[in-house]
């Protein structure tokens, strides 16, 4: 990981580790179905948003693995 998408995943970190009082893996495994059961009450597309979500990943990744090729001698 690049310094660009240090940030993002020093953000998740902090969220996911204040989540619960377990491990970080459970704590994401309960954010991501307390998040279901939210969009379900809410009318909001759980899986309209993890989409939205997976688009976003694959851009800031391959912005990330542009950057990398420009900083090849």
């Amino acid at each position: 990981m690049t310094d660009s998408n240090q940030p993002r995943a020093d953000r998740c970190q902090q969220a996911i580790a204040a989540y619960c009082d377990a491990d970080d893996f459970t704590n994401l495994v309960d954010l991501l179905a307390d998040a279901m059961h939210w969009c379900d009450l809410t009318g909001q597309d759980f899986h309209l948003a993890l989409a939205q979500a997976c688009r976003h990943y694959l851009h800031e990744f391959n912005d990330q693995q542009i950057d990398e090729r420009r900083m090849i001698p």
